[in-house]
């Protein structure tokens, strides 16, 4: 059960997935990021469980790490 202000059309629409953002590996951490250009990417949100990841300031959202060396 969920309870919100925000009307089910817009919780449970399909379009809520961005799929030009990808899902990549880097230095250990699990992040999804917007690709900039074939080298680099903006970090959107963190998606790993590691709570020293959230501390890095390199990966917090809006950053533009190097994809270079990654794991999709």
């Amino acid at each position: 059960m969920l309870y919100s202000i925000v009307p089910d059309e817009e919780i449970w629409t399909e379009e809520a997935f961005d799929s030009s953002f990808h899902e990549v590996e880097i230095d250990g951490c699990m992040m999804q990021v917007e690709p900039i250009d074939a080298a680099r990417g903006r970090v959107v949100r963190i998606l790993s469980t590691d709570p020293q990841a959230y501390l890095n300031p390199a990966f917090q959202p809006g950053s533009v790490v190097l994809m270079q060396n990654h794991r999709v």
